[in-house]
């Protein structure tokens, strides 16, 4: 159990990680009523500010003063974050998102308690050791039968998830960022997408990926890469968008495919050509060769590189977080003040979107 005086450290150093400041900087930014020296005794919880410093923190850091008192509920570096390989991310903006992370989720889960409202959450899957592409298919049409979904499109992946008693946070975060998943306290199931992303089609199949880390995880080979683990992720979203049945009703071996086809498919199901090309190599229908030769043509050719890049699903954005506070204040559950606190927003906007019947 952490002390008044360890929380206050550690909150102090995330809020200040989160802004990218050093402590030369915060204490330039507080007016220099405290030294750097001063704020690393702070941080490392050998010292505590009076009220007006703690006031000087909150203004500077964008935080309210009670959030440098409030208990950690998990640690967000249990979360394996991240980021593609021609991503520049420094350090310091990884460091920001695991406090963003940690933030947010810390508020979904208040804000859930206090509502006394949780989804039954899924349970990991025990079974034998995954290595293969074909068993994490085998494993996609087992959930998609245990979740009633059939052989039909999932027309919001988001609310799909959440439906399970997954939570599900979209937070800002850099380029090379996709999303993330993990276990908090051995029960919440999460998974963070980037709301930065503009592409409906990637942000799906990144969730139902990371749904694959969530249920199997400890089930994977020891003898697998991280890389071979991801591409058993992706297999496993390939076949929860668009499962393998449909394909093989739609494609026969040999046979030429066309754009318009992939089109289709793409605006169906909610996933991309690029995708959808892959998933046809997986399972046989297209050659490796052909697959080769289309992605030669992608690049050589810009016109038809941006035709398969281009977004067209169309997905309502959901925010349950959101829709949870609301609900909490008009229930006066929580004030308006804290409502605008927990949602980063002002009392003002809050009070303008908080329509009571």
């Amino acid at each position: 159990m952490s002390t008044e005086l360890e929380i206050f450290a550690m909150r102090l150093k995330q809020a200040r990680i989160l802004k990218k400041l050093s402590m030369d900087k915060l204490a330039e930014l507080i007016g220099g009523i405290v030294t750097k020296q001063a704020i690393s005794k702070y941080e490392s919880g050998k010292m505590k500010p009076n009220s007006t410093v703690l006031i000087a923190f909150s203004t500077a850091l964008g935080v309210e003063p009670d959030y440098f008192l409030r208990p950690f509920s998990f640690d967000a570096n249990n979360f394996d974050i991240s980021f593609r390989k021609k991503s520049n991310t420094s350090a310091k903006d990884v460091n920001a998102l695991k406090v963003q992370i940690q933030d947010q989720v810390e508020r979904y889960l208040e804000i859930e308690e206090l509502l006394g409202k949780p989804v039954d959450g899924i349970q990991k899957k025990e079974g034998a050791e995954l290595s293969t592409p074909e068993q994490m298919r085998l494993l996609a049409r087992e959930i998609r039968k245990e979740w009633n979904l059939g052989d039909d499109a999932i027309a919001n992946v988001q609310d799909t998830l959440e439906s399970k008693g997954i939570k599900v946070i979209s937070t800002e975060a850099p380029e090379g960022f996709d999303g993330v998943s993990g276990i908090v306290n051995g029960k919440d199931y999460i998974i963070v997408l980037n709301s930065s992303k503009t592409n409906v089609e990637r942000r799906r199949f990144t969730g139902m990926h990371e749904l694959g880390h969530l249920l199997y995880n400890d089930r994977f080979s020891a003898d697998l890469t991280p890389r071979q683990k991801e591409k058993l992720c992706d297999s496993f979203a390939n076949e929860m968008l668009l499962p393998t049945d449909t394909l093989k009703k739609i494609f026969k071996p040999g046979e030429r495919i066309s754009t318009s086809e992939l089109m289709h498919l793409q605006l169906i199901y909610g996933i991309s050509i690029d995708a959808i090309m892959h998933k046809l190599v997986d399972i046989g229908i297209l050659s490796e060769s052909k697959y080769k030769s289309y992605c030669i043509n992608k690049n050589k050719n810009e016109a038809l590189k941006n035709f398969v890049n281009q977004t067209r699903y169309v997905e309502n954005f959901t925010n349950k977080f959101e829709t949870m506070v609301y609900a909490a204040a008009a229930k006066d559950l929580i004030t308006t003040s804290k409502a605008a606190s927990l949602l980063h927003s002002s009392v003002g906007t809050v009070r303008k979107h908080l329509n009571v019947i």
